[in-house]
This record gives structure tokens, C-alpha cells and sequence, in this order.
């Protein structure tokens, strides 16, 4: 009856629970049925869900994150990498399906009672970074974090594109290129 009453998941939405992930069919009294996304019918006790974390995917009003480490060769030079970093920076603000603190929302007309932001109580994430990160064995990474305007894992997967080839294009355009891990062997002669 917890389960049926509470506001952790519904029929239809996307959750992972004890290792299991589908969309909710049913909320049953002592069962919760899950459709996998390989198409399985999967039936958890409800015990079991009242026992373990539920990661709820589809309580999200903006944001579905894209985050990436871009691995740039340390033969690279500073003015470019800066320059490519102020442009991956510009195109992910200036991208229509990338969520940005300019980006809107509908918001409910009640107020939480609850001690969140209504930002986090309604699932939006708008949070876009773009800095030189690190300098690490074999590459100098850029990290890359912004969130998509919509959710759904199609739309995302556009975006998610989309905003690949951008950065490749970029990176192309100030004569960068990806890094592969590797190792550089130097043998010193002994006299």
C-alpha cells in the first residue's frame, strides 16, 4: 500500500530497482511488473522494492545529461585548445536542444513542502561546463557536461549526436586531435 501511495514511480515511467531496469505495467498489491527493454515481463515483490533503492528515470522535467572527457594529444597547443574549449563552450549555449539557465520549464502551482529546490523537485537540470580538466597520462582532457532539453532516450541519443560531430568539427577546425592511450619508452645509453 506504501508503494501504491507514494510518489516514487508510476504505471509507464522508467526504473531501476535491485539490478532491474523496464518500464513500470503494473502496481500490483504485492507485485510490481516491469516491461524490460529487451522485452522481458519481469515481476518484483513489492518487498523487494520497498527494501532497495528506485532510480526513477522518467521523474525529469529538463535534463538528461551528456558528459564526456575529451582526450586531446599533449603535442597540442595552448591557444587552441583554448580556443576550441571557448567554442564547444559557445555552440552547447547556443544549441537549440541543450538546456541552459535560460532554458524554461513549467512549474507546478503548489509549493513543496519538502526542503529541495523546485528545480530538484521537479527534475530540471540546465547545469552546462566546459573547462581544461586535466592533465593526465597520455592526454590533456577536456570535460564536457551539459544537459539535454528533453529526456527521452531517442531525442537524447539525436542530441547527443548531434553535439558529437559539432566537437569533432571543432576540434578539426583548431587542429586538434583525439589522444590514444600510449606510452613513451625513453632508453638512456649509460657511458
Amino acid at each position: 500500500i506504501s508503494i501504491l501511495m507514494s510518489d516514487v514511480f508510476s504505471q509507464g515511467d522508467w526504473i531501476v530497482v535491485d539490478g532491474e531496469q523496464g518500464t513500470v505495467v503494473e502496481i500490483g498489491l504485492r507485485v510490481t511488473t516491469l516491461r524490460t527493454f529487451d522485452n522481458a515481463l519481469i515481476a518484483i515483490p513489492n518487498g523487494t522494492i520497498a527494501n532497495n533503492d528506485v532510480k526513477n528515470w522518467s521523474k525529469r522535467t529538463i535534463g538528461r545529461r551528456i558528459k564526456m572527457s575529451l582526450r586531446i594529444k599533449y603535442n597540442s597547443k595552448p591557444e587552441n585548445i583554448r580556443s576550441a574549449v571557448s567554442e564547444i563552450r559557445e555552440m552547447l549555449k547556443t544549441h537549440p536542444d541543450i538546456a541552459t539557465d535560460k532554458t524554461s520549464y513549467e512549474q507546478n502551482r503548489h509549493k513543496s513542502t519538502k526542503l529541495v529546490s523546485q528545480e530538484d523537485s521537479l527534475g530540471v537540470k540546465r547545469t552546462l561546463l566546459v573547462y581544461l580538466d586535466e592533465l593526465s597520462d597520455s592526454s590533456i582532457n577536456i570535460l564536457v557536461n551539459c544537459f539535454t532539453k528533453k529526456t527521452e532516450w531517442s531525442n537524447w541519443l539525436e542530441t547527443k549526436e548531434d553535439v558529437i560531430y559539432k566537437i569533432m568539427d571543432i576540434l578539426e577546425k583548431n587542429n586538434l586531435e583525439f589522444a590514444y592511450p600510449s606510452m613513451s619508452l625513453y632508453h638512456e645509453k649509460e657511458e
